[in-house]
């Protein structure tokens, strides 16, 4: 038995090898490309194709920002007490100095009559040491006078004495005439010392009154300045604020008793805004302060706001690896509120003549970029160097012509000289002819019209609005779901867009995947490999039934 099934088997082979050498070799055919994939019972792929042009490119990059308010400020109680009046309610414009609330001031106002009570005390001790001063100021003069009038009777008394020793020498007075008159002059010179004596007390009581006026001085000015200090802490009890702006919440409640450092009032001044964002570090090389960004609303049909870059700060995140990116624009309207999501296009650069693709041309693979392109209706893979980069337009630095043609959607399962139709009904053009040119939706950012080989343009040229609904993402054994949200230029869902989802980090890229559908409508749900937490940037493209695709970049941190 087991020779028959040899024998099965080699005459198996035999008749195999004889049938290819009959359809490969002796009917005259060619012998199969076994590199070659089928394509099923066309011989074409069917695609959709663009053009490298060559003309004015824009770089930009999409991320989603938060409205801040220009300036904020939390109101707060400075003494104790009981809150009176809440004056201003969520929504009230207010001045700067406005009283806003009020404490009661029973014990405050008793500590000013206190402290002007002790000023008053202060003020006529002081008038009593003045006139202390001046009395002994009049004692040094009355003891000057004496001390005058003791010196000259001291100089007369001693020119007496002089006189009569000279009459004693003579014989013309006696002696006891001559003693006696000495004496006198004895007698008047004590009395000379003894007023200066007074004299010099006289003046020790003047700098001692001087002292204690001076004493008395300081005593005012002390209760002068504590009866200001009571009477500036009184008026602590009206609560104002010093800026500004509008009121959004009240944080206590009449009646209630606060302490000093008690958050009373939280005012936000909106004028002007600061619109932030987190920007990835790979894209902080090409933002620079003055750099242009396009600020839409998120799920709003209200026009861009034009801006300029007014703030990078310099610091970037180490988890998140993104760094602060502000523009500070008017907001006489109240437009825009803090809280708000935007997204915030920035340009990264501009190019006057450069050569660009449509953005779904290119694929990417790590830090590698290839283009499939079209000749004679057979494709290649190209490896290309890419430039700036828009919501729908990349420059290629090197690796194209311009003129060439690429494959623009369908390069799913293209390989190396596949033969291709353009699947949309597309005409080749004539040589010399130039292209027919279908409304894009990067049209107005910073290039002409994608040169796409389409027959049939959409009725409207206007970009689709995507809006990422998901903050941040749970993960489950490293994915996560996430609600993108699509409309129309008037603001109206779009159910039956193509919606593909991408998520990379910095460094590294991963392929899309479709978005499904979900019950409400212009929301699409994609199940995302994120494989660990962190800060993500998903790239999303939505493309209509019927125009031309629109791309966004978000950043969404995964936990």
């Amino acid at each position: 038995m087991k020779i028959v099934h040899t024998l099965i088997a080699l005459a198996l082979v035999v008749a195999a090898g004889s049938w290819a050498y009959y359809t490969n070799v002796a009917s005259g055919k060619p012998a199969m490309d076994m590199s070659a994939r089928v394509t099923g019972a066309g011989s074409a792929f069917p695609v959709t194709l663009a053009t490298v042009e060559q003309g004015p490119v824009r770089g930009t990059v999409v991320y989603t920002g938060s409205v801040a308010a220009y300036n904020e400020e939390d109101v707060y109680a400075r003494v104790t007490g009981r809150i009176v009046e809440l004056s201003v309610y969520p929504g009230d414009a207010v001045k700067a100095g406005q009283v806003v609330a009020r404490l009661d001031d029973l014990e405050l106002s008793s500590r000013v009559v206190e402290a002007e009570a002790a000023t008053a005390s202060a003020h006529a001790n002081r008038a009593q040491m003045d006139a202390d001063l001046a009395a002994t100021r009049f004692g040094i003069t009355q003891t000057e006078k004496e001390l005058a009038t003791a010196e000259a009777e001291a100089g007369y008394q001693q020119s007496v004495a002089t006189r009569d020793e000279r009459l004693l020498s003579k014989g013309a007075v006696s002696q006891q005439e001559a003693d006696n008159s000495r004496a006198m002059a004895v007698a008047a010179q004590a009395r000379v010392a003894a007023a200066r004596a007074r004299v010099e007390q006289a003046r020790a009581l003047v700098t001692s009154a001087q002292r204690k006026l001076d004493a008395a001085d300081a005593i005012v000015a002390q209760g002068q300045a504590q009866a200001k200090t009571a009477q500036v802490v009184r008026d602590y009890v009206n609560i104002r604020t010093t800026i500004a702006g509008n009121v959004v919440k009240r944080l206590v409640a009449p009646g209630v008793l606060v302490q000093p450092g008690t958050p009373v009032l939280k005012i936000v001044q909106v004028d002007k805004v600061r619109l932030q964002a987190n920007v990835g570090e790979r894209d902080l090389a090409g933002i620079r302060v003055g750099s242009p960004v396009i600020v839409t609303l998120a799920g709003n049909g209200t026009e861009p706001v034009t801006a300029q870059v007014t703030s990078v700060f310099p610091f970037v995140d180490p988890g998140a690896r993104t760094a602060v990116v502000e523009a500070v624009v008017g907001n006489a309207k109240r437009r825009l509120l803090p809280g708000q999501y935007v997204q915030m296009q920035f340009v990264t650069g501009e190019q006057r003549n450069a050569l660009s693709v449509p953005r779904e041309a290119v694929a990417r693979s790590g830090e590698s970029a290839s283009v499939w392109v079209v000749a004679d209706d057979r494709v290649e893979r190209r490896q290309v160097t890419t430039g700036l980069e828009s919501q729908d337009r990349v420059e290629i630095v090197a690796g194209l012509d311009a003129g060439e043609r690429v494959v623009r959607r369908g390069k799913e399962s293209l390989y190396a000289g596949a033969l291709v139709a353009d699947a949309s009904g597309a005409v080749t053009p004539a040589a010399g002819q130039p292209a027919p040119v279908s409304p894009s939706s990067h049209a107005g950012h910073g290039g002409p019209a994608a040169g796409t080989t389409v027959a049939q343009a959409s009725p409207s040229a206007a970009t689709l609005r995507i809006a990422l609904a998901s903050k941040a993402i749970k993960l489950a054994s490293g994915r996560g779901t996430v609600r993108v949200e699509v409309k129309d230029p008037a603001g109206q869902p779009v159910a039956d867009a193509k919606v593909e989802v991408g998520a990379g980090m910095t460094g590294m890229s991963a392929p899309k995947v479709v978005a499904r559908p979900t019950r409400d409508p212009g929301a699409y749900d994609a199940n995302v490999n994120f494989g660990m937490a962190g800060a993500w940037t998903l790239d999303v493209t939505a493309t209509p039934a019927q125009g031309a695709p629109t791309s966004a970049k978000f950043q969404i941190e995964a936990k």
